[in-house]
């Protein structure tokens, strides 16, 4: 997927998930293109209390429909990295890829991925592979989105 403009930036979107609604602070939204055609990206920012604290969050969807979820590693505030746990196709719906056990598809070997327990701590924290990213990097918050589009359409 490749970026072809900034669309709007704003405050305070509103997203319904099934069970409750989450407003995120600041919003960007592109046009973006792919071998199937035009989408709409929005990439969406928050706290949200996760793994006994209160961290950033990012949301990337496309086409109004969420794809990738980060939260902040525990020294985001120095580095600025957020993880995604890495989760494949299972018998029923997704599952996260065990970490250390399983090993990484070759689809993801295109990022960055660490052991979401080496970079968070806290009550609940999964075993499982994430792929890790600046805050700041679009372009592959956005393509984690598109890989894990593409894994649900199949």
């Amino acid at each position: 997927m490749r970026v072809v403009s900034i669309k709007n930036v704003g405050k305070n979107f509103t997203y319904q998930w099934p069970d409750g609604q989450e407003t995120f602070d600041f919003f960007i939204e592109y046009e973006a293109t792919a071998s199937d055609g035009k989408h709409d990206v929005r990439i969406g920012y928050c706290k949200r209390e996760a793994y006994g604290k209160n961290r950033i969050r990012a949301v990337v969807w496309i086409d109004e429909h969420p794809h990738a979820e980060f939260l902040g590693a525990d020294d985001f505030e120095n580095s600025g990295e957020i993880l995604s746990e890495i989760k494949i196709p299972g018998d029923i719906g997704e599952r996260i890829l065990r970490y250390p056990e399983e090993p990484i598809p070759e689809r993801y070997a295109m990022f960055n991925f660490v052991g979401l327990p080496l970079r968070v701590q806290g009550p609940g924290v999964h075993k499982a592979w994430a792929v890790v990213a600046n805050i700041a990097d679009h372009k592959t918050l956005i393509d984690l989105a598109a890989l894990r589009k593409l894994e649900r359409e199949r």
